[in-house]
């Protein structure tokens, strides 16, 4: 009796113990819930789910209110499974913004319903629709976003392609919701970007990157012999600084020391220069080298040379009016795929970038600053002396000349780190010009204090082409009803305006990186489907040209049979049996290849089914087997102890 007392005992205390364990567990789960939202551990490989640091400072500076609506449609999601696993990804980067923002940040999900007012909400703030259906149904996946003072913001289509660059498009979402100002950018170009003098009842045209320009950024020209660049410059465009004066060229040096952005257009041989009035079309002086600036940057433009490339050569007329003679020229340049750094945010969008008489960019050794190539040729590629190519370039001859290099030539690239100035004795001397009288000249402002090193890291991008900027490269300007129209039929455009956008953010938009993505390929699978398909993609090949054979014979036996018309009846019985004997072969055939079409999926789902087997029952098992053995563990050891303690 004392026995079965003691053991109920025992029963209810661990039924007991039971039900405190999972009353703990619920609440734990409540008050981590509530309470430590916070709280989160990121075991991604590439921690995806981390927001990098210039993230949460930029959230972390939010003064106003700011409002993002995730527009994700249900169905989407539903009907194409990648994109509710990206609409996850979304959703969780966004919850983490909002705990990051310290209550500056709501976020609103939103289900926009076919034809309901939410949808025209969406329309209305610019979202992309996807048609889904004949009906004229379309779903939704985009963001939204508002500040205190009704500035918008959209992100019109959430691309999974773009994964990689998922908090920079969200954070420089929230960066444009939260600057209220546009970006000022100084403009100091030796080419007329702002359109050519034609007289004085002709107003001159801009180009059209100067158009596109001017829609983005409040753009201040600065002159050519500017003695320092003005404090509201958020990023310097130069563009083709040829003859520049030793002043100007120190207060570039200065600019960018003292923390400020550029964006460098410098050219061996710029072909628009030899096609307009000018010094240059006269004496072929058609280059901007600015060696003592590059070589403060840490890059090289290599004197007198053009980059050549047999793999992205652009097909060009070397024929006469009378005679088209196709031929690829290799001082014209088509750059895409591999040749673009995708994974620059510059590029990450970027199909092609038209370039034309390029030069060469080199690194220089142990300078200390990161040199990040943008734009490179391929290894079919070769320098090309620049002056033969000025007056008469012979396409033909340079193809037959051609020897590649073998080696890849930088065209465009992006330097960060700390620089040294191009100046070590400090300002130089003001040039007197010729005729200028001393005595009534202006006294200039003070120059600021003289830096001999960068404060911070320096970010500037070279480019090593001007004519990418001209028109006729990589847009067609129409007149429609008065209005002037770009076409573009290039990515030149985009890649100016996206690198001025990108340097003119804040420090910590630009220090974010491309990420990795969250839905992982299965290489497992993917190998057995290369393996399969290696092995019965053959077979089927031949399954199938014999079922269209056979159908096609016996398509001609039926017709033959039909057109007898009255003699139909007269059909010998050998015309029957073939007949017969071609439906039973195709038949036969049809089946053969969908034993085929099974055998390729037989081995990933047997995977399946192993995986599934594993995750299914094998886990719990393993668990009931230690639970099993911890429990025998235990019982054995309370018995010795029971044991000891009875002997003793």
């Amino acid at each position: 009796m004392t026995m079965l007392s003691t053991s109920m005992k025992r029963g209810s205390i661990a039924v007991l113990g039971l039900i405190l364990a999972i009353v703990a567990f619920l609440a734990t789960n409540v008050l981590v819930d509530r309470k430590a939202t916070g709280l989160r551990a990121d075991l991604t490989q590439e921690k995806l789910f981390t927001l990098s640091p210039g993230t949460r400072n930029l959230l972390g500076k939010i003064d106003e209110p700011v409002t993002l609506r995730l527009y994700v449609s249900d169905r989407l999601m539903r009907e194409i499974p990648s994109y509710g696993v990206y609409a996850a990804r979304v959703r969780e980067m966004l919850e983490e913004y909002r705990a990051a923002a310290n209550g500056k940040l709501r976020l609103q999900v939103i289900d926009p319903q076919p034809f309901s007012d939410e949808e025209d909400r969406a329309v209305a703030l610019g979202l992309q629709g996807v048609p889904v259906n004949q009906s004229g149904e379309q779903v939704y996946f985009g963001i939204a976003g508002s500040n205190s003072a009704d500035k918008d913001g959209v992100i019109p289509f959430l691309q999974p392609e773009r994964e990689r660059f998922l908090e920079y498009d969200l954070t420089k979402l929230v960066f444009d919701l939260v600057t209220t100002k546009k970006k000022t950018i100084g403009l100091l170009s030796t080419l007329p970007l702002t359109g050519q003098f034609m007289g004085p009842r002709v107003p001159p045209t801009p180009w059209a990157i100067y158009d596109q320009l001017t829609q983005f950024f409040d753009i201040q020209r600065l002159e050519l012999d500017t003695a320092s660049i003005p404090e509201n410059i958020s990023v310097l465009m130069l563009v083709h600084p040829r003859d520049l004066p030793q002043g100007t060229l120190y207060a570039i040096d200065q600019f960018v020391l003292r923390g400020g952005r550029a964006l460098v257009f410098v050219d061996p041989h710029a072909e628009g220069e030899m096609g307009r009035p000018g010094p240059a079309a006269q004496t072929g002086q058609t280059a901007s080298t600015i060696p003592q600036l590059l070589k403060s940057w840490g890059l090289e433009l290599v004197e007198g040379k053009i980059a050549g490339d047999r793999q992205a050569a652009r097909r060009v007329n070397a024929g006469e009016a009378q005679r088209v003679r196709s031929v690829d020229y290799l001082a014209w340049l088509t750059l895409r795929d591999a040749a673009l750094t995708k994974s620059d945010v510059l590029l990450a969008d970027a199909q092609s970038l038209n370039l034309a008489s390029a030069g060469i960019l080199k690194p220089i050794a142990n300078s200390g600053l990161q040199v990040t190539p943008l734009l490179q040729t391929s290894t079919q590629s070769q320098e090309l002396d620049a002056e033969p190519l000025k007056m008469a370039p012979d396409p033909v001859a340079l193809l037959t000349n051609f020897k590649p290099s073998g080696e890849r030539f930088i065209l465009a690239a992006r330097v960060r780190g700390a620089a040294t100035t191009a100046f070590p004795d400090g300002a130089p001397k003001p040039e007197k010009k010729e005729g200028e009288d001393a005595a009534n000249k202006p006294v200039p402002p003070p120059l600021p204090a003289h830096l001999a090193a960068s404060k911070e890291a320096i970010n500037v991008i070279v480019v090593a082409d001007t004519d990418m900027l001209e028109d006729r490269f990589w847009a067609q300007v129409q007149e429609f009803f008065g209005q002037r129209m770009i076409v573009p039929v290039a990515n030149n455009g985009d890649f100016v305006i996206n690198a001025l956008d990108h340097l003119a953010g804040s420090d910590d938009l630009i220090s974010l990186r491309s990420r990795g993505q969250s839905a992982r390929p299965f290489t497992v699978v993917q190998e057995i489907q290369r393996k399969a398909e290696l092995a019965f993609r053959a077979k089927e090949r031949g399954l199938t040209e014999k079922l269209r054979e056979t159908e096609a014979k016996l398509k001609e036996l039926q017709t033959k049979e039909q057109g007898e018309g009255a003699a139909r009846a007269l059909v010998t019985a050998n015309q029957q049996q073939a007949i017969d004997l071609f439906r039973a072969e195709m038949v036969d055939t049809r089946r053969q290849l969908r034993d085929v079409q099974f055998d390729l999926r037989r081995d990933i789902q047997s995977l399946e089914t192993r995986i599934r087997t594993i995750n299914i029952g094998l886990i719990p098992v393993l668990i009931g087997v230690f639970a099993i053995a911890l429990g025998w563990w235990r019982l054995h050891r309370r018995r010795r102890i029971v044991s000891v303690a009875t002997h003793s």
